[in-house]
């Protein structure tokens, strides 16, 4: 079977993006999961618009028959912003407060770890940003703002990768604790991920095939410093997502249960945290921390800390505070909408389920001291190196 025949082929490049961002929505709403599932493969039909109402800027690129147009964003400010953070690096001036909750598999806790560890520094007075990468927006859950003008369903995020507009917190949830929830509208930023992905692979410059990953990256630098500490909670089974979220971050954290395909997803963020060293030098994979263990079962602790402390390799630690499983306890918190630390004081608890949240707060409070300090020792090798 003879494959595609390579063409050269126009790229378009929005110069109203928000505008190929409806009609990209309306055609998944038009054609169903079947379609979706080809959009992301970005076997797309050609799209003709008339260059009197788009204007249009022309790269031409080989690409296979089939992906002769993909109307994408342009990523001329992605790749000077990116430039910029590499010359802050270079400088020293680029200072880490990022910290990427991640890992390949999902249900590990990861939402339930970052918006807990999100108010635990909160309340130590550091202005946090907690952004939510996934289309399933539990964070809104887990901080009681499903449904409030704080849910956006991810409609910042789109608007900043699609449209090029700022990217703006929705609110704060908490004192010293603003958001940018995930949702819904985070599928139309996927679909693009998978067409600028694809669009890079047929670039010959080195340059071309990694901007992509930086687009998130392009975004948060806008916002950076008015928050001290930014936390990305990043969906588990979306590699475009995982990249942008590591070519963005500083520090990787990742919740791991003591399951075969837990420290699986592990691997993978491995292998996805050396591709996006690529753009980022100064990611690094700051510790996993044990979720969901038994806390009595000290020795199935230790024999899960040694399988990661070897599946790792010396590459990053295994934190020495593991999160309790309380079932108890974490369904109340979801219920809720509230951390552990603020349902300690929930009036409603019984005396039993008042020390299990004690317990679990405690577990929280003492992980997120545990994490600044491994953000301190990072930063003060940093500078002995330098």
């Amino acid at each position: 079977m003879l494959a595609p025949k390579a063409v050269d082929a126009t790229v378009r490049t929005r110069a109203a993006p928000h505008q190929g961002r409806a009609k990209r929505v309306a055609t998944r709403g038009n054609t169903g999961v079947a379609a979706r599932g080809a959009l992301r493969m970005a076997h797309l039909v050609p799209t003709f618009i008339h260059h009197r109402m788009f204007p249009l800027r022309r790269n031409v690129v080989t690409v296979p028959q089939h992906a002769r147009q993909l109307d994408v964003v342009d990523l001329s400010k992605v790749k000077a912003a990116l430039q910029r953070r590499m010359q802050l690096m270079a400088e020293q001036l680029y200072m880490r407060k990022t910290f990427v909750i991640v890992n390949g598999k999902g249900g590990v806790g990861k939402s339930s770890l970052s918006a807990a560890i999100a108010v635990a520094l909160s309340k130590l007075g550091l202005r946090v940003l907690l952004m939510e990468m996934d289309e399933q927006g539990n964070n809104c859950e887990d901080l009681c703002i499903t449904g409030t003008v704080l849910d956006d369903g991810g409609q910042a995020q789109a608007a900043a990768i699609l449209d090029g507009k700022p990217l703006v917190p929705t609110g704060e949830a908490r004192p010293n604790l603003w958001v940018i929830p995930g949702g819904s509208a985070l599928e139309a930023v996927v679909e693009e991920l998978y067409c600028q992905r694809r669009l890079a692979r047929h670039s010959d410059s080195p340059q071309d095939q990694l901007a992509w990953m930086g687009m998130y990256a392009a975004a948060l630098d806008q916002i950076r410093d008015d928050f001290d500490v930014i936390i990305l909670d990043v969906a588990p089974g979306s590699e475009p997502l995982q990249l942008q979220a590591l070519v963005a971050g500083d520090m990787i954290v990742v919740p791991s249960k003591s399951d075969p395909s837990s420290r699986k997803g592990l691997r993978t963020v491995a292998s996805r945290y050396a591709k996006a060293r690529s753009l980022n030098p100064m990611l690094r994979l700051l510790g996993v921390v044990v979720f969901a263990t038994n806390s009595t079962a000290t020795r199935v602790q230790a024999t899960i800390k040694r399988h990661l402390v070897a599946d790792l390799n010396g590459a990053a630690r295994v934190f020495d505070q593991v999160i309790r499983h309380v079932e108890s306890a974490a369904v109340a918190c979801r219920t809720q909408g509230k951390a552990p630390q603020e349902m300690v004081s929930d009036p409603d608890l019984d005396p039993a389920q008042r020390a299990s949240m004690r317990a679990l707060a405690g577990d929280y409070q003492s992980l997120a001291m545990e994490v600044l300090q491994a953000k301190t020792d990072l930063d003060s090798e940093g500078h002995h190196a330098a």
